[in-house]
C-alpha cells in the first residue's frame, strides 16, 4: 500500500459487467490540502456506454453516498470536484466521514455495468452497496493485482513509458537482480550508487542526496522500477526507492529531500519497513 506524503490517494478504475471485471478504464485521485479535498477523475474507452449523466457514489464501509453525477461522452469523462475537510473528515451530505472509512468509488452505468475503484478489499457487507439493481451473480473480490495494480495490466490509452524507455527497462531487468518489494507482482531491480548512470543526467546527482545516502548505507541497496502517479502527466514514470521504516519524523525528512511517497507490503503503520519513493526518468 502506498502512502503519498503529500496526503494524496490514487487508485485505478475498472469497468464491471454483472459484477465481473472487464478492463481498466482510468483513475481517480484525491488530494487533501488545508481544509479542502480535490477529486480528479478520468475514464476512457468505456465500452457500449451511451452519452449522458450517470450517478457517482462514494462507498463508505457498508453504505454508499451519492455525490452527484458525471457526464460521459464517447465513453470518456474527465472531471475535478472539491469537498470540504475538517478534522481529517470529508463533509458529504451534511455528514462528516473519516477518511479511513472510505472504501471506494463507483459510477453506475446502464445495462448492469458500473465503473469502480477500491482502496480496501471488498467485504461481505459490500454486496448490497455496490450494485443496486437485481443481481444474478455475486460480487467477486478483486485479485491482488487489482488492489495493487501492475503497470503492465493497466489498459488506459496513455502509456506509462514510451518505446525507448520500455526497451531500456527490459534490458535493465535482464542485467540487474529483480525483487518484489511490495508483496505483489510488480518487479523492481536492486541497484547501488554506481548504477545511477542508467538514469537521465539530471537525476544522476541524486547520489549526493543525504536522505538517499543514509538509506543506502544502512541497507546497502536501493530499488528502481516503473510505476504510475496517475494523472501526473505524460512520459516516463519510474521510481527510486530508499529502504527504511515509517515514522513521522522520517517522513518529514524524506519530504525535505524530495521523496514523495512511502510504500510497503500491506497497510502503512508506524515502524513498518518499506521504501520512500522519488520519481526519476531513464
Amino acid at each position: 500500500m502506498r502512502l503519498f506524503l503529500y496526503e494524496k490517494k490514487i487508485t485505478y478504475l475498472s469497468l464491471f459487467r454483472d459484477d465481473i471485471k472487464e478492463t481498466n478504464v482510468g483513475f481517480v485521485r484525491f488530494t487533501a490540502k488545508n481544509n479542502e479535498c480535490r477529486m480528479d477523475l478520468q475514464i476512457k474507452n468505456v465500452k457500449d456506454c451511451k452519452d449522458g449523466s450517470y450517478p457517482l457514489y462514494f462507498l463508505i464501509e457498508a453504505e454508499r453516498i451519492t455525490v452527484g453525477e458525471i457526464y460521459v461522452q464517447a465513453g470518456a469523462a474527465n472531471i475535478s470536484r472539491y469537498f470540504k475537510m475538517s478534522e481529517d473528515c470529508m463533509e458529504l451530505s451534511e455528514k462528516k466521514i473519516a477518511h479511513e472509512k472510505f472504501c471506494g468509488i463507483l459510477i453506475q452505468l446502464q445495462e448492469n455495468g458500473y465503473v469502480a475503484g477500491f482502496w480496501k478489499k471488498p467485504m461481505e457487507q459490500w454486496k448490497g452497496a455496490v450494485a443496486p439493481e437485481k443481481r444474478e451473480k455475486s460480487f467477486e473480490e478483486p485479485a491482488a493485482e487489482e488492489i495493487y495494480p501492475d503497470i503492465q495490466a493497466a489498459n488506459c490509452e496513455d502509456p506509462v513509458m514510451d518505446g525507448l524507455s520500455d526497451d531500456k527497462w527490459e534490458q535493465l531487468r535482464k542485467n540487474y537482480p529483480q525483487i518484489h518489494p511490495f508483496g505483489d507482482e510488480r518487479a523492481f531491480i536492486s541497484i547501488e550508487l554506481k548504477d545511477f548512470v542508467i538514469l537521465r543526467a539530471k537525476y544522476q546527482k541524486l547520489v549526493n542526496n543525504s536522505f538517499l545516502l543514509h538509506g543506502f548505507y544502512n541497507y546497502r541497496y536501493l530499488i528502481l522500477g516503473p510505476d504510475m502517479e496517475l494523472g501526473g502527466g505524460e512520459g516516463n514514470c519510474f521510481y527510486v526507492g530508499v529502504p527504511g521504516t515509517y515514522f513521522e519524523r522520517e517522513k518529514m525528512v524524506a519530504v525535505m529531500f524530495g521523496f514523495e511517497g512511502f510504500e510497503c507490503e500491506g497497510a502503512v503503520t508506524v515502524g513498518k519497513f518499506g521504501y520512500y519513493l522519488r520519481r526519476v526518468e531513464l
